[in-house]
């Protein structure tokens, strides 16, 4: 919270308790007839029983209504003290108008205390005070109703409140300036001091209740001007008072001459407006100056980065909410073939004819780890020119002005291209002797097997697993580096998901483990296109995964359901869980963990990850979820229909339903 605010919610908290303070004093006074209280001062005119019982009714509402948020009941009843206030204001001024002064209202109150009769104290009551209640019963009952731009009722009525108690308070102090003290002079004024402080202390409680509301709101924002309203405001409204307080006293000690205060007061008040011109111009300097500093900062800054920006590898634009180029690398001239000046201003259409939104190609890599989606750019000459795009909104703009990076991705595509082709001649090199050895060590081991050699027949047996070990291997690589050049073709076809997972469960599963699967099946599902087997390779791996890593003779959940338009497939086991590192790398390529590496030493890192290709080439998404000490699950989607493009935020809400 901002000082200035604290400081508006304290004040209007200590209004609030000297209001009901001051009221409740001056009553109690009353009841038991002891002036001190009545007058809160002996040398003060006595505060009328209407009047202390309108400050007291003022600050109940006021501490009432402080509380942003409050019931309802709490709501009600300070509108109703404050409306009892505004009522309690103008009973009293029809009782001025009607009786003189004479005070009938204030009888009828002192009869409710027990007393007998009213004797008046001697001088007219103020109207002002009745006029002040009158006007700060409104404001309170509608002090949530301002506006964070303008004024509201409220803050209209809490002004004319303020005036014309200040209005009182000149009055009582500034008086004795123009006319001789022929009587003494705290008796000669009819709005006695504490009545005109304590309204006035009321009205600008009021105000701060809600300092972000209305004129307060004006005051205490951090801008230049409420910087200079805290400043001014409260010397322009007291200083007048306090200067003709100070001149009256020093009259009646002997100081001052009757003929000397009024021109005294008059230099010393251009004077003070002087000061307060000059200290206001010494503010807005000091501001300006801090203005000017900032500004060339950052000034400075948005040269380093378009200088960062100029020297940076990649092609960099910055496209505008309308989609206008504002700024162009020397890297996006070169790849592009543009010159800046002429793309300023453009479309970005002219670089990326299909958008910078436009879903990926059919056939571009699915998934690169890189937070990039592919598209086809135009060079000048009109050659076209692969990119990856990345979108970022630059801090400090509106949201929809946002710096995109341009990666020329040729010579990864040839990359790519080159790596698939050397990963092709090295499988197919590995596969024929491999299917060799795998070949004759089946007839050794035969021969052992007649020959009733068992320790030599185990041998042949080791070798036979480990060549269909490196036989996984090799798939593995084949199978990630046809999923990532995008150029798989699903072979999808209409599937009861359901009746599917039944069958891997037998398939698949040793039978010594199948009784710790229970499968759980929602309402029955339309067929749902798929390739059946990429996607019994996908469930497969959970299903081993789940084995392996959960504690023996655990159950292990199968769930199937439908969120939307997609099928949700999840695995979960009771193991022991995953950090949320481990969990949040998963299914990057390589990557095991420590536990997956003391558990099986041989594998590549590589299923979990071609399951993610699998599963993002039907369209679907692949995560996990999962605590140290609480368990996994592992989650797929398969949408119902085949899908169009989407955009990636559509996940969320399906993790969110699908757990």
């Amino acid at each position: 919270m901002p000082p200035s605010t604290a400081l508006a919610r304290a004040l209007a908290r200590s209004s609030a308790a000297a209001s009901c303070l001051v009221g409740l004093l001056v009553l109690v006074g009353w009841a038991l007839d002891v002036m001190v209280l009545k007058s809160m001062g002996a040398a003060l005119p006595a505060m009328r029983p209407s009047a202390a019982l309108g400050l007291l009714l003022g600050g109940a509402a006021l501490g009432l209504r402080l509380p942003a948020a409050t019931s309802v009941h709490r709501h009600r009843l300070g509108t109703l003290l404050a409306l009892s206030t505004a009522l309690l204001g103008a009973a009293s001024l029809v009782d001025g108008v009607i009786t003189g002064g004479n005070g009938g209202l204030d009888a009828m109150f002192l009869h409710l205390l027990g007393e007998d009769g009213f004797a008046p104290p001697g001088i007219r009551p103020s109207p002002l005070t009745a006029l002040c209640l009158m006007l700060l019963g409104p404001a309170l009952a509608l002090v949530d109703r301002g506006h964070t731009q303008r004024l509201s009722w409220s803050d209209a009525l809490v002004a004319l409140t303020l005036m014309a108690a200040l209005l009182g308070l000149n009055g009582f102090l500034l008086g004795p300036l123009v006319t001789p003290a022929a009587v003494p002079f705290f008796q000669e004024r009819s709005m006695g001091l504490h009545t005109t402080c304590v309204l006035m202390l009321l009205g600008v409680g009021t105000l701060c209740a809600r300092p972000h509301l209305g004129l307060m709101a004006r005051i205490t924002r951090d801008t230049l001007g409420g910087f200079v309203a805290r400043r001014l405001v409260p010397v322009t409204l007291l200083g007048p008072p306090v200067l003709g307080l100070t001149l009256v006293v020093m009259h009646l000690t002997g100081g001052l001459s009757h003929d000397a205060k009024f021109p005294l007061f008059a230099t010393v008040v251009a004077a003070g407006g002087a000061t307060l011109v000059l200290l206001a111009a010494r503010a807005l300097d000091v501001i300006d100056t801090e203005r000017m500093r900032a500004t060339s900062a950052l000034a400075a800054s948005e040269e380093r980065f378009r200088t960062f920006l100029d020297t940076a590898p990649d092609p960099m634009v910055v496209v505008d909410a309308t989609g206008r180029v504002r700024f162009a690398n020397a890297e996006a001239e070169r790849v592009f073939g543009y010159r800046r000046e002429a793309l300023l201003g453009r479309d970005v259409a002219l670089l990326v004819p299909t958008g910078l939104r436009a879903p990926a190609p059919t056939g571009d890599t699915p998934g690169t780890g890189t937070g990039g989606r592919m598209v086809s750019g135009q060079r000048q000459d009109g050659t076209c020119v692969p990119l990856e795009v990345r979108l970022s909104p630059l801090e400090g703009e509106d949201d929809a002005t946002r710096i995109a990076i341009l990666r020329d991705v040729t010579e990864r595509r040839d990359l790519e291209k080159l790596r698939e082709e050397y990963v092709g001649l090295i499988s197919h090199d590995l596969r024929n002797p491999l299917n060799t050895i795998n070949l004759r060590a089946h007839l050794l081991q035969r021969a052992l097997h007649e020959r009733k050699l068992e320790r030599e027949g185990h041998m042949a047996q080791a070798i036979i697993h480990n060549v269909e070990w490196m036989s996984t291997m090799i798939e593995e690589l084949l199978e990630g580096s046809r999923l990532e050049s995008g150029r798989v073709n699903l072979r999808r076809e209409p599937r009861d998901l359901g009746r599917f997972l039944e069958e891997v469960l037998e398939r698949d599963v040793p039978p010594d483990a199948r009784e710790r699967f229970r499968l759980h099946l929602a309402d029955p599902l339309p067929p749902v296109p798929m390739d059946a087997a990429r996607l019994e390779r996908v469930v497969t791996n959970l299903l081993t995964n789940a084995l392996k890593y959960s504690p023996q003779g655990s159950p292990v959940d199968v769930r199937l359901s439908a969120v939307h338009d997609q099928a949700v497939v999840s695995v979960s086991n009771q193991g022991a869980g995953l950090s949320p590192r481990d969990a949040a790398r998963l299914f990057d390529k390589y990557y095991r963990t420590e536990d997956g590496r003391s558990a099986d030493g041989k594998g590549l890192g590589l299923g979990l990850y071609i399951s993610r290709l699998i599963v993002e080439a039907h369209g679907g998404h692949i995560w996990v979820e999962s605590e140290p000490d609480r368990g996994a699950t592992f989650f797929f989607s398969v949408p119902l229909e085949i899908p169009s493009a989407r955009p990636e935020s559509d996940s969320e809400p399906l993790r969110q339903r699908a757990s």
